[in-house]
């Protein structure tokens, strides 16, 4: 994912992925074009096409401490239980999860939403990172 991110991107050169023990990934198809259209597939393949940074090779993700999730909801009010069990009213704010009153339930469950904001939307963490 974060090479064919950083190809599709035009952040790396595709002759320039590191090859990688076990992982059998053609990144130069022996023309940039091809090899950028070929990586741009895959960026879509994996839904990461509004991606606005590469996914990290090493990551919370790949720890296990991270999930990507989009959240949204139409009603006037969400009603939601924090971690202590004490009901929360979301009234105000965008109704979808770069709302700031639903990241404060979320820390209070120990899930923080990424730090960086709008950079990577769907992404919380156990750090925000």
């Amino acid at each position: 994912m974060h090479w064919s991110w950083k190809i599709a991107h035009k952040k790396v050169k595709p002759e320039k992925v590191p090859a990688r023990s076990g992982i059998l990934i053609e990144w130069d198809h022996g023309d940039e074009e091809k090899s950028i259209q070929a990586a741009k597939s895959m960026v879509s393949s994996y839904g990461m096409d509004g991606l606005k940074v590469a996914p990290a090779l090493s990551s919370r993700h790949t720890e296990g401490k991270a999930i990507d999730m989009s959240i949204a909801w139409s009603s006037k009010v969400l009603t939601i239980s924090d971690a202590s069990g004490k009901e929360i009213e979301i009234k105000e704010g965008v109704k979808n999860g770069m709302n700031s009153e639903l990241h404060k339930i979320g820390e209070s469950y120990g899930v923080i939403k990424f730090k960086l904001g709008a950079k990577d939307k769907p992404h919380w963490s156990s750090d925000g990172k």
